[in-house]
């Protein structure tokens, strides 16, 4: 890793990205997910086969009535095996299109109660090999065909040997992914010569460039010989998750896609960045959501692991053409607009030409770590005479310049490595558009539960201000079925122990069953509306052990279950919708139970705010009417309460919670009692 890399670490933590917002704040309370929804534990690298039916079996709690399965690989088709779900596990097929794109996608399961967290599903064209007990010696690896996957868990302090044959001239490509896929297993490849038993040089990985800590070789064999190939972690950690897939073959290794991006809803050609991409032609991909998975593959041959083409907004997106070193050469870009660079050649620099108005700001970013690339960029913008106007910050991780141009006419901007890099990996993506005020929004849950009530809430947990954005935002919820609102004030940023929460509520004629949904966030920038999709990339993260770029297209699809019967109906009803200070309101919970229910149920007041309590207690078994009090003090603020109720019970010793709202209360001052007004007096008598 570059001295410039290592340097960055630290302050990478330290700081906020331009375009995320900051991970390292504290978790704030989010609603509970209810405990009848049904959880995945399957390992990371489960995985299915193209043009194949695959059966698996997936793992987790709350598994026992499983009626259907969700997967994001196109066309794919998943089918329950009757009879097979348990409490902890359920056996399913998958038949995936001889087409599909090798790469990874998501699965989750359906029950009558909601549906299951996301866990990883990998699709893969080379044979699959599940490793065997006992290889944890160079004495006693497992032989394996070539090409195949295998799939596989390291020990703590320990390695994996697997054994191959390799005839003269072959070339194969070995690679390991364990944190692209979730896994915590940071990967280390080493090849040894099976007769001998030494490493051989140079065949060592770790840390490959654009892999995320994965670890990749690719080597042409000079001799026929038995090659064992070992895998463990960096730091010998282990048990647990550490989960690997380990494909050996000759596929082609791209790092990322080439160009980068496309624009909304046009089709281009897509290439691809990396080393030994001989042969391999580019795809034509239609930019349609936020990526666009694309794979490497020589003609017949199995394809290389997928990777994600960007979907830009609506302005131009070009690649860089060579020569372009000097101000006479250089590439012509619209403003707002996008190109694809790559610094090939030793002392490669790359100069585009830009045309600028009087007065209006711009700004020109260079993204290369978070779409994978090892680059480290350098921005300098200078006018017609070639004088220096801008330049970005070489210590700041995302290379930026922005500048306001005096008069109109044409500036251009070079592109240079900070550490006079180059080859096929070094490649960026640079925008170049106005300086606009900009936010984005960050959800704290995916998956909420209309079962019972009809409603439930979404944490909006942060909020990132870009170019000086400090304006309202306007929350929409993207669905036929749903309806939800809410407004984040101006000057209102969610705080880590309060979220802001947004209602979803179900429509009227909302069928059951399982409903997506998006959010959108809207705002006026310069008098227009501008908007942008909400997030839950630090819940994405989470799952994929930290890792730091995950796939966007598992950021923003939310989840809402309406259940065709749930197990109680449980609601709120109040004396009165509004009460003084130093005083208590009376309500009633009834209960509407499913036929054979009869347990007691215990409720809980959620969303009070201070010095405003509740008196509640369990509804006792086959009651279903009981009385509650909510108590304003003397002190307590005035304004509206919109607190929730979390109705629990236990059914075949499982655990059941519905959430819905109180009617809405609002906590007044009371009323100063009107001075008494004084008699007149009595005029007195006349004296006589």
């Amino acid at each position: 890793m570059p001295f410039r890399s290592l340097a960055l670490l630290v302050l990478v933590l330290a700081v906020v990205s331009q375009s995320r917002i900051a991970t390292a704040q504290p978790k704030p309370a989010v609603p509970k997910l209810p405990p009848q929804f049904p959880t995945l534990t399957s390992p990371t690298h489960l995985g299915v086969k193209t043009g194949a039916a695959t059966e698996l079996t997936l793992t987790g709690t709350n598994l026992a009535d499983a009626s259907d399965v969700l997967v994001t690989i196109p066309n794919a088709k998943a089918t329950i095996t009757k009879g097979s779900a348990k409490p902890t596990s359920v056996a399913l097929s998958i038949q995936v299109p001889a087409e599909a794109t090798v790469g990874l996608y998501q699965i989750r399961v359906i029950t009558p109660h909601g549906i299951s967290n996301a866990r990883n599903l990998c699709v893969d064209d080379l044979p699959a090999i599940v490793k065997k007990a006992g290889n944890s010696k160079k004495e006693s690896p497992m032989q394996v065909p070539v090409p195949c996957v295998v799939t596989g868990e390291i020990a703590v302090e320990t390695s994996d040997f697997y054994r191959i044959t390799v005839p003269a001239g072959q070339r194969l490509t070995i690679e390991a992914l364990a944190r692209r896929l979730g896994s915590p297993l940071d990967p280390v490849i080493v090849l040894h010569d099976a007769k001998s038993g030494r490493e051989m040089p140079a065949l060592y990985a770790d840390d490959t460039p654009g892999l995320q800590s994965d670890a990749r070789i690719t080597y042409t064999f000079p001799q026929a010989m038995d090659i064992l190939v070992e895998i463990r972690d960096t730091t010998y950690k282990g048990g647990g998750e550490h989960a690997y897939r380990l494909r050996i073959g000759d596929f082609p290794s791209a790092t990322t896609a080439f160009p980068l991006a496309i624009e909304s809803g046009k089709t281009a050609p897509i290439g691809f960045a990396g080393p030994f991409l001989d042969g391999v032609a580019p795809k034509s991909v239609k930019a349609e959501g936020r990526v666009q998975l694309v794979a490497p593959q020589r003609s017949g041959g199995p394809q290389g692991w997928g990777v994600p083409a960007l979907v830009s907004s609506q302005h131009p997106e070009l690649s860089e053409a060579e020569p372009n070193n000097e101000r006479a050469q250089a590439n012509k870009i619209p403003v707002p607009g996008g190109v694809s660079g790559r610094f090939e050649q030793k002392g490669d620099l790359d100069t585009f030409a830009f045309p600028g108005k009087k007065g209006q700001k711009l700004e020109l970013i260079a993204r290369t770590y978070d779409i994978n690339s090892p680059a480290e960029v350098l921005l300098k913008v200078v006018d017609a005479k070639g004088a220096e106007v801008a330049k970005s910050n070489p210590t700041q991780p995302t290379a930026r310049a922005e500048f306001t141009p005096a008069a109109d006419g044409e500036f251009f901007v070079q592109a240079e490595h900070l550490n006079y890099g180059h080859g096929p990996n070094e490649i960026y993506h640079l925008t170049i558009k106005p300086a606009a005020p900009d936010f984005e929004v960050e959800l704290g849950n995916e998956r909420i539960d209309l079962s019972a009530g009809g409603q439930d809430q979404i944490a909006v947990v942060g909020r990132a201000k870009l170019n000086g954005f400090n304006l309202p935002v306007e929350l929409t919820v993207v669905s036929d079925a749903l309806e939800g609102k809410l407004t984040i004030p101006a000057a209102a940023n969610p705080q880590p122990a309060a979220p802001l929460l947004m209602s979803v509520k179900l429509k009227p004629g909302a069928k059951p069953g399982l409903i997506p949904f998006t959010v959108l966030a809207t705002a006026k920038i310069d008098g227009k509306d501008v908007s942008r999709t909400a997030h839950f990339e630090n819940l994405v993260k989470a799952g994929f052990a930290g890792l730091p770029n995950v796939p966007l297209e598992t950021t923003t699809q939310l989840h809402a279950m309406n259940s065709a019967s749930p197990l109680y109906i449980v609601t709120a009803t109040l004396e009165k919708a509004a009460s003084d200070k130093g005083t208590t309101v009376k309500g009633k919970f009834q209960v509407k139970r499913s036929a054979g229910f009869a347990e007691e149920i215990a409720v809980a007041m959620q969303g009070l705010p201070a010095n405003v309590t509740a008196k509640v207690k369990p509804i006792p078994k086959d009651k279903n009417e009981i009385e509650f009090e909510i108590v304003a003090a003397a002190n307590a603020a005035p304004g509206a309460i919109n607190a929730t109720v979390r109705a629990s019970a236990k059914s075949a010793g499982r655990d059941f919670a519905y959430e819905f709202p109180i009617p809405a209360l609002t906590i007044t001052e009371p009323k100063k009692p009107e001075p008494k007004k004084s008699e007149p007096k009595k005029p007195e008598p006349k004296k006589k």
